[in-house]
């Protein structure tokens, strides 16, 4: 049988999509049909799946669950969700004047459309904050440690040249035994002087890689610096590694409490639809 998958990114962040509307899939997506899917043909591989299972043109409610490389799910995928969004406005002409309704792997969100690419999410208040030591845990429906990179390099240019990969497969285990979490993901970030933009690398669990760019790495930075006061401005520009910029908007009071987030970027169809055969397990 084959399926139709389309390839999309969210800020650099590779994700294909299937259309399982008409119950193409009965079974239960399993980790050889989401590795598989995620080893493009001609294409690195994608960063995670997303499956579409309902819209409703009407109230503009689309429904999607979504899957890491290694066949996890229940994560909350910040730049899957926008890029979900997007492919639902673009595959039913969602009126998009009064926004989006998203049920990512049954929790709800919303959205709106701020350009012609972009996506505005907007997500509920995170649901755990930790500091220890001169590092950050927060829970934004994903797991992540945040490490202000100036501990590991002394300029931007060291930054960037920064072995993540290694020090993600040297360092994450004491991270997952202090907080008892194995799902951790590990972002450095990088300040820069005008206290509104951050330079960010993450290592993704379920990708168990550095990915171009991370969603809910970018809000639990955002976060975790505006908790800290490194970071006073409320709109804060992330650049990931795809230099595709990410734009976090926090929602606080008065006294300065973040009672909400929203993560803004570009949402697209980067390459032509492709066939994939699922018998052979790839791609035609």
């Amino acid at each position: 049988m084959l399926l139709e998958v389309e390839h999309w990114s969210g800020a650099g962040n590779r994700f294909v999509i299937v259309d399982n509307r008409q119950k193409i899939i009965n079974k239960q997506w399993d980790i050889l049909l989401i590795t598989s899917l995620c080893k493009r043909k001609n294409l690195p591989d994608a960063e995670g799946v997303l499956v579409l299972l309902e819209l409703d043109k009407e109230n503009s409610n689309c429904n999607y669950d979504f899957y890491n490389p290694d066949g996890s799910t229940g994560a909350m995928c910040g730049n899957g969700a926008r890029c979900a969004i997007r492919h639902a406005v673009l595959t039913d002409n969602f009126d998009i004047i009064h926004g989006i309704k998203l049920t990512l792997n049954n929790r709800l969100y919303t959205a709106q459309i701020v350009a012609n690419d972009r996506v505005a999410l907007r997500l509920p208040l995170y649901k755990q904050l930790q500091l220890i030591d001169s590092w950050t845990y927060v829970d934004v429906g994903s797991h992540h440690v945040i490490i202000d990179a100036r501990k590991l390099v002394d300029s931007i240019e060291e930054f960037h040249q920064f072995d993540l990969i290694k020090f993600a497969n040297e360092n994450l285990d004491f991270y997952r035994n202090k907080l008892d979490n194995p799902s951790l993901n590990l972002n450095i970030a990088y300040p820069i002087r005008d206290q509104c933009t951050i330079q960010l690398r993450t290592y993704e669990n379920g990708v168990y890689n550095e990915t171009q760019a991370c969603g809910t790495g970018a809000i639990s930075t955002a976060i975790a610096f505006w908790t800290r006061n490194i970071i006073r401005n409320t709109i804060i520009q992330l650049i990931p590694i795809s230099q595709r910029v990410l734009t976090v908007h926090l929602d606080t009071d008065k006294q300065e409490h973040i009672l909400g987030m929203i993560l803004e970027g570009d949402a697209q169809q980067d390459a032509p639809s492709s066939q994939f055969d699922t018998e052979s397990m790839q791609y035609q």
